[in-house]
């Protein structure tokens, strides 16, 4: 198959210390159905394992940028400058699609002239097994992400539009920078699309910086989501207020559940008799 610009779509991969699911990433990609038309990976100032890995790689869609650490939303823009096609993939080092993404995110993307990102369905996995249930993202409009984000980093979306709202915003460092990419991206009547399949195998790590950013900056991160976009969260302060209401409901309901559970009680019998010691000594 000639792939000359033949489905008009470019991957993006941004690469920090994951040499050891890079190719796993590259191989996702290279067995696509429908095949991008160039494969490109920033190497975002990694380890020289990583980077010795990165070399290795061999094959005529591809291309490699190096440079020095300056964060995956500054790596992603670099390598989106460079897209000469009107679709963007994006897919991070350690996660990977299956092989019929692309052929239906192009499908939805054009069906169309609203839909400018489409993401899927999506597995976690830790140690190659998967956990917890399927997650099924929203999509939507702009609404649905103004109190969480509805889709996921690894999408297909249209050039233009990145190059229309300025890409990502590298003043997200800390994390939540694909979030606020969907809320720039879909604030003036656009739409992502969820293809309702398990498409995007998403790895859980050790330690990563998505659970560093929800552990340790999730407020100061939805305060700068809020602060950049602060029309839309007027606009829409009903809504906004209606889905944080029903979440606090969910969240006291979840532990009066807890609390209730046969775990918790049997728990709390052997933590009554520490507590008492404690007590004693204060």
């Amino acid at each position: 198959m000639n792939h000359k610009k033949m489905n008009d779509v470019t991957a993006v991969i941004p690469c920090f210390n994951d040499g050891a699911y890079i190719q796993e990433a590259v191989d996702s990609l290279l067995s696509q159905t429908v095949m991008p038309d160039r494969i490109i990976i920033v190497d975002d100032g990694s380890d020289l394992r990583t980077r010795s890995i990165i070399e290795k790689i061999d094959h005529p869609l591809i291309n490699v940028i190096y440079q020095e650490n300056q964060g995956v939303a500054a790596a992603r823009n670099r390598a989106i400058s460079k897209v000469k096609t009107s679709y963007v993939v994006t897919l991070d080092a350690d996660d990977s699609f299956e092989p019929t993404f692309i052929e239906k995110a192009l499908v939805a993307i054009k069906s169309k002239p609203e839909v400018v990102a489409v993401c899927c369905y999506y597995q976690k996995y830790k140690n190659n097994k998967p956990v917890l249930d399927v997650i099924k993202p929203l999509g939507g409009n702009v609404v649905n992400f103004l109190v969480k984000n509805n889709g996921q980093a690894s999408a297909l979306f249209k050039k233009s539009i990145w190059e229309k709202i300025g890409g990502y915003d590298v003043n997200f460092v800390n994390g939540y920078e694909d979030w606020e990419f969907w809320i720039a991206m879909l604030r003036d009547g656009n739409y992502m699309h969820i293809i309702p399949e398990t498409l995007w195998r998403y790895r859980i790590k050790n330690s990563s910086r998505d659970q560093i950013a929800l552990a340790t900056y999730d407020f100061e991160l939805k305060q700068q989501l809020y602060v950049k976009h602060k029309d839309l969260y007027l606009r829409h302060f009903e809504k906004v207020y209606s889905e944080l209401t029903w979440r606090q409901k969910a969240l006291n309901q979840s532990v009066i559940n807890l609390k209730s559970s046969k775990q918790y009680k049997i728990g709390g019998i052997f933590i009554s008799p520490i507590r008492f010691v404690k007590r004693l000594f204060k």
